[in-house]
Parts: structure tokens; sequence; C-alpha cells
């Protein structure tokens, strides 16, 4: 069942061409809608207006051509070589936004050309990029579609921005965090109608307690059914669990619906979750009422429901993203279109595993490569491109560490 609706590992690119050095790490801004100058790093370029319905047009067909494949995945299951079906239509029609979005966005040739000059000499140093996007937020296109690999060369993947670069969102009006603390754990929150949530979760607590096992390290598993009895059962209860100054977990992992009762109306969107057998939602309404006194730890959300960075309409300046951001979370990685189930609970299991990998191994964790890393693994060994429906709500270089005394590094 898709999110949101009631009825070995592989090596990857940017491990292998990415040097000591890091990445370099890009930002690109514009200030508002009148703004004229787009800033990539310390150059500032002239620009033509940016229309919003071009960027709602290019978005639509993203998802649409997006959902299309979801269908096909829901279909066939995860692995795409494995039954025999190639997406090439639906790449094409990927393609097709992610052309229209790069032009539209980079509108000038010489933002164009600064782009490739600075990508030639990443590559020259063995570097690779990474891009942090500041835009307002009705002008902001999913940046892991543009592609600027040419609308009529033979078809690349690898020139789809979220298949090349860890890339990440960050607001003017909201503060951004480059290190969050993976405090005593992880929380989580499913709908028990989801076929493959509790398989996922379940992945999940084999990863950390494996990992625990290893490493002499003391991080938890926490279900929302351990931390809210049955019968106070309420959205209030779930909001004070979340102010509570004793809520430290370092991530807050949702496996669950995002629904809109309201259509075109995203303040009426909810997470629909699931505890002690009855349902319980969460409104974005609530969450914004309750902006000045959210989450104490600045913890990461993962939210793997579908449409959760669109409730309703693409390019609703509020949205599920931003309203847990202004709650307190220091990062979010949301959805933009409908998630087949199976994929959601494969992808997110693949994206912890790696982040806990690079914990283990003293490998810096960030969130942005970490994302790159697992939508690059599902394209490489199953031929399957959905994971460019994940993006990430923080400084594309944001990094996760262990809370001083919870692990041991030695």
């Amino acid at each position: 069942m898709p999110r949101g609706k009631l009825s070995g590992n592989a090596s990857t690119l940017p491990s292998r061409r990415t040097s000591k050095m890091g990445r370099r790490i890009l930002q690109v801004r514009l200030e508002n809608k009148e703004d004229r100058l787009l800033k990539i790093g310390t150059r500032s370029f002239a620009r033509k207006e940016l229309d919003i319905g071009d960027i709602e047009e290019s978005n639509q067909e993203f998802i649409q051509a997006l959902e299309q494949l979801g269908r096909k995945v829901r279909e066939c299951g995860v692995d795409l070589n494995k039954a025999g079906y190639e997406p090439d239509g639906e790449l094409e029609l990927l393609r097709k936004a992610g052309c229209a979005a790069y032009t539209k966005v980079f509108s000038s040739k010489d933002v164009r050309g600064y782009l490739q000059e600075v990508e030639t000499k990443a590559q020259q140093l063995n570097r690779g990029l990474s891009f942090t996007f500041t835009f307002p937020k009705n002008l902001s296109p999913f940046w892991e579609m543009i592609y600027s690999g040419g609308a009529l060369k033979p078809l690349d993947p690898k020139q789809f921005w979220g298949f090349r670069y860890p890339l990440g969102r960050t607001y003017w009006e909201i503060e951004d965090y480059d290190c969050i603390q993976f405090g005593t754990g992880i929380f989580s929150a499913i709908h028990q109608c989801l076929n493959s949530s509790w398989q996922e979760i379940e992945t999940l607590v084999q990863l950390v307690q494996n990992t625990c096992q290893r490493r002499g390290w003391k991080l938890n598993v926490h279900f929302l059914d351990h931390q809210i009895q049955a019968d106070s059962l309420s959205e209030a209860e779930l909001l004070r669990l979340f102010q509570d100054e004793e809520f430290q977990y370092g991530i807050v992992h949702f496996a669950c619906h995002c629904l809109n009762a309201v259509p075109g109306k995203a303040s009426k969107s909810f997470l629909y979750l699931s505890i002690h057998d009855k349902d319980l939602k969460l409104t974005l309404e609530s969450l914004q009422g309750c902006e000045d006194d959210g989450f104490k730890s600045l913890p990461f959300v993962f939210l793997n429901a579908c449409d959760s960075a669109t409730p309703g309409h693409p390019l609703q300046t509020i949205s599920f993203p931003t309203s847990i951001l202004r709650f307190g979370a220091g990062g979010v990685i949301a959805t933009c279109c409908t998630i087949p189930d199976n994929f959601a609970s494969a992808f997110a299991s693949e994206f912890y595993r790696r982040l806990l990998e690079k914990l283990e191994n003293n490998i810096p964790a960030k969130v942005g490569e970490v994302l790159l890393e697992t939508r690059l693994h599902f394209w490489e060994r199953y031929n399957n491109p959905l994971g460019l429906a994940y993006g990430l709500y923080a400084m594309s270089n944001q990094q996760l560490e262990l809370m001083e005394g919870l692990g041991n590094n030695s």
C-alpha cells in the first residue's frame, strides 16, 4: 500500500571520485522574487525574473513522472532489473522536467557556464561538489530533478543532480545547523496498516542493536506506543511528548501516511499515525501553533510518508518540512510524491545502514552524502530511480555525530 493512500552493498560514484579533501560546498541563494541577483558561492549573476507558474509546472511534471514510476514499482517490486522493466519512459519524462527547471532557474548562459567551470575544476582536484540552496519556498524547484546533460543528447541518469551531488535546502527565516547530536537514539512512529512499516522498523532496530553490540554504544530505538498510554492518547499529548525536555532523541522517524482532508489547503494536511491499535492525526496546523515551543534537542526528522513535502499542492508556502524545522528539528528528509510502501521501507533501511556504517567506522556521517549514496544504490543495483523523490531540508553537508558519553570511538 502506498504511503499516504488508504487503500550486498553496491559501490557508488561519490565514494570513488571524492578525495580526502572532501566536496566543495556551494551556496546558491536568492533572497526573494524581486531580487535580481542569483548568488553562487562568492559570485553574483544578474538573472531574469523567476515565474512561480513555471517552477510549479516543472515540479508537477516531476511528481507525475515519479508517481508513474511508483505505480510500476508497486506492481513489479523494488528490483526493476529482476522484473525485466526498463524505466526509459519515466526517465525521459523526468529529464524533460529537469531540463526545463535547469534553464528556468539558471536562465543565464553565464550562470550555466560558471557551473560547468566549477564542476570541471572540482573534477580536476578529484573533489566533487555539494549544493545548498536558499530560495523562497514558492520559487524552489525539487532540486533533485535538475538535469544538466541536455535535452537532445543520449540520456545519462548521472546528469540528474539528485544522482550527482549532495543537495540541501535552507530558508532565510529558519535557522540552519551544520551538526546534529545523535542523542539517546531513534524515536519511531508508524501507521500499522502499511504493509512494510513493521519490517522497516524491525530492520532499523536490528541495525542499531548490531552496531551497538560491536562498538559498545548506548543507543536505543523507542516507539510511540511505549511513550503514550492508550487512555491518554491525543494529538495534544503527542505534541507535549515532543516538547518535553527529556525527549532527547537524535532522529525522529515517521513511517506513515500523509493526507490532506481539504484539497488545496496545506494547513489541513496531517500525518496519519497509529498507536495502541488506534489512529492518531498530527496536523500541520497544530505543528504551526506550537512553533515557539517544539523539539528541544534539534533532532533530525525522517518523514517517510507520501507527499510529505507537498501536501495537496506542490508550491504551498506551508509544508511539513518547513513547519517541522520551525518546530525545532535540525533537519528533515521528506518525499515529494506518493511512495510505494515496499520502496519506502527498503529506502529507509538502506539509508540507516549507510549512516550507521559511517558512524561505526569514524567516517563523517553527512546526511546529504548518505542520501545521495542511497539514491545511487537503488539506481545502480536495481535500475530504480525512485530515490529522486527524497529531498533534504537542511545544509547539504549537515553531519550527525554521537552525543558525548553514548559512544566509544576508540
